[in-house]
């Protein structure tokens, strides 16, 4: 098997996991990691050899710091713009399915079979589609059936030559917005914290766990407290990161809400045509 996919199942395991796991999880890990290569250093360098050790490593702080710092905050900016987009694009899909239900309002005699039929895609959307897009597995063929559904009926009732052509323009326009949105959450659903710069932004703050071990092995046991904050904040660093990997899935998801109203005004009513 290839390890590189085994690896970016791995991340995509760990953004299915919620925000207080992942920080518990990487911090675990680092302390650990602090804790083996500190009694390791300790024990096989010698005092005089621990003394220019701390001294090239308070050099290179400075620029694995910075490393560390670029490289999660070039990510987490990546990964929020895509999550934003994604909240964004279910913002527009609502939108597009409140039009449609107040377009089919011109037409009181066809209008409860459009808002039947687009209550059906839309409680397909949330129950059904949702977790499958959380898993990243694409999007759920029953629903794509019933978006099928919304459009047929729409089309029928917008192609009718008795009706004015304005309000068929709006049917037609607004559920077309539908499909064009539905496919752009798909598609981003699939989307994955990249492989490799996980892997970049972890090891560096390994590297720099390791540097900040080497600076604090002349020092007395007191200033490993100062090692603890660091771990600390790479440890944070990196669960937001992987956190915001995956827009549909783990702590910091897409939410529901915007299809969730539009949907709770449907079955209450509130668009009915008669």
């Amino acid at each position: 098997m290839n390890p590189g996919s085994q690896i970016a199942r791995f991340v995509r395991w760990l953004a299915e996991r919620t925000w207080a796991t992942l920080f518990g999880l990487f911090l675990a890990w680092f302390v650990a990691w602090t804790a083996i290569a500190y009694t390791v250093l300790n024990e096989l360098v010698s005092g005089t050899d621990q003394q220019d050790l701390a001294a090239l490593a308070t050099a290179l702080m400075t620029a694995f710091g910075a490393l560390f710092a670029f490289l999660t905050a070039f990510v987490i900016t990546i990964e929020w713009n895509q999550r934003r987009d994604a909240e964004h694009n279910v913002g527009l899909e609502a939108d597009a399915c409140v039009r449609l239900a107040w377009a089919s309002q011109f037409d009181p005699a066809n209008g409860s079979a459009i808002l039947a039929a687009l209550q059906g895609y839309l409680r397909s959307v949330l129950d059904e589609e949702w977790p499958i897009l959380a898993r990243g597995e694409g999007g759920s063929s029953r629903t794509h059936d019933e978006l099928g559904n919304v459009q047929q009926v729409v089309r029928r009732i917008a192609s009718d030559p008795n009706r004015p052509p304005a309000v068929g323009s709006d049917l037609t326009a607004a559920i077309n917005e539908i499909v064009v949105t539905r496919a752009d959450r798909i598609n981003q659903a699939s989307h994955d914290l990249p492989t490799p710069l996980f892997l970049l932004a972890f090891l560096s703050g390994v590297l720099l766990t390791l540097n900040a071990i080497s600076v604090s092995l002349r020092f007395e046991p007191g200033f490993l407290a100062l090692i603890g904050g660091l771990v600390m904040i790479v440890a944070l660093d990196l669960a937001l990161l992987v956190a915001m990997g995956s827009p549909f899935s783990g702590g910091l998801r897409v939410g529901q809400r915007p299809l969730r109203h539009v949907l709770d005004d449907l079955e209450r009513n509130r668009y009915a045509t008669s």
